[in-house]
């Protein structure tokens, strides 16, 4: 029964010899490319039109008055198909032509030789492929269901390798260390960002003035907003081709006292921070603390200015002599 099957199916794919069209070139030429089968379908016929145009019919003994048509121009193709054929149905196919150049020229293909029946259901089960077909893995390959195993924790030993059979030697080769487990790196909390800056201009103002920040490390050229720390937004900035970005903002009353202000990159994330004393606007601002160097400098000049004006006072002018007098001694009276 399967060699019928078998023999059935291969003939369903030969070609069908062209019948009277070898003789005459303006006759259309044919070919059957498919038969009934296992698969659902039917007659499947390829023709070929001449020189001259033709109507074609693909009619059967089920269906003689046809059960597919075409009209072919000179040198068309068209492929006409029966309907599908049932199990074990037995379908006899033949072509009808008829010219459109008003010959009068019919004729009939009978298809010689390609009378079909289709196997019934039973043998095709019989012969059909299983659904599913074994596969060896390859050695060392984890079959797909079994979940691969789980590393051993640290400091579990090795198990030690079993010896070879027929007491070969054991080959010198080292268990392979297992290695800690990493933890996850925590991001960091608060702060500035890796790699990020930002100086002020003053560390001390008054709510109401302007001060001048300085950022770096952000992305070049995104937007870096300028902001109150859990507070509003004071304005934003483009960073520059190398990450640093300028910004003047007026310190706002309600920072008064000690606030901080936040350059945080729009794409980046980057974050940083300078905090600030800020006086309310009635309340003068404190001038930064001189340096002790500096201030030590300034009273030892004033020392050293205040010793050269004593020096100075405690010299006393000296006074003019008076001018000497010629004198004359007075002779005896008379005398000349």
């Amino acid at each position: 029964m399967l060699t019928a099957v078998a023999g059935v199916l291969a003939g369903a794919v030969v070609l069908a010899a062209p019948a009277l069209a070898a003789d005459d070139p303006a006759r259309p030429d044919s070919r059957v490319t498919h038969g009934p089968s296992c698969r659902p379908g039917g007659v499947v016929v390829e023709v070929t039109a001449g020189t001259v145009a033709y109507v074609v019919v693909l009619a059967t003994t089920r269906a003689p008055g046809g059960e597919d048509s075409a009209e072919l121009q000179p040198g068309q193709v068209a492929v006409l198909r029966t309907a599908d054929v049932a199990w074990g149905e037995t379908v006899d196919s033949r072509l009808e032509y008829t010219a459109l150049d008003g010959s009068g020229t019919a004729y009939v293909d009978e298809l010689d030789g390609f009378v079909f029946t289709r196997p019934a259901e039973e043998d095709c089960a019989a012969i059909a492929p299983p659904t599913g077909a074994a596969e060896v893995p390859p050695v060392g390959a984890v079959p797909p269901s079994a979940s691969p195993p789980s590393p051993a924790p640290p400091g579990t030993p090795q198990p030690e390798a079993a010896p070879p059979a027929d007491g070969a030697p054991a080959p010198d080769v080292a268990p392979l260390p297992v290695p800690d487990p990493v933890p996850p790196a925590s991001p960091a909390e608060g702060g500035d960002s890796p790699g990020s800056a930002v100086v002020a201009s003053a560390s001390r103002v008054a709510a109401g003035d302007p001060v001048t920040l300085t950022g770096s490390g952000f992305a070049p050229g995104e937007v870096v907003t300028v902001q109150v720390a859990d507070g509003g937004v004071l304005t934003s900035v483009a960073a520059g081709p190398d990450g640093e970005v300028e910004a003047t903002v007026v310190v706002p009353d309600a920072a008064a006292g000690t606030t901080t202000l936040e350059l945080v990159g729009r794409d980046s994330a980057v974050t940083a921070a300078v905090e600030l004393r800020v006086a309310s606007a009635a309340t003068p601002v404190d001038p930064d603390p001189l340096p002790v160097p500096l201030v030590a400098a300034g009273l030892a000049l004033v020392v050293t200015a205040t010793a050269l004006v004593l020096s100075a006072g405690g010299r006393r002018r000296p006074e003019p002599a008076e001018p000497a007098w010629p004198t004359w001694s007075a002779g005896p009276t008379g005398s000349a």
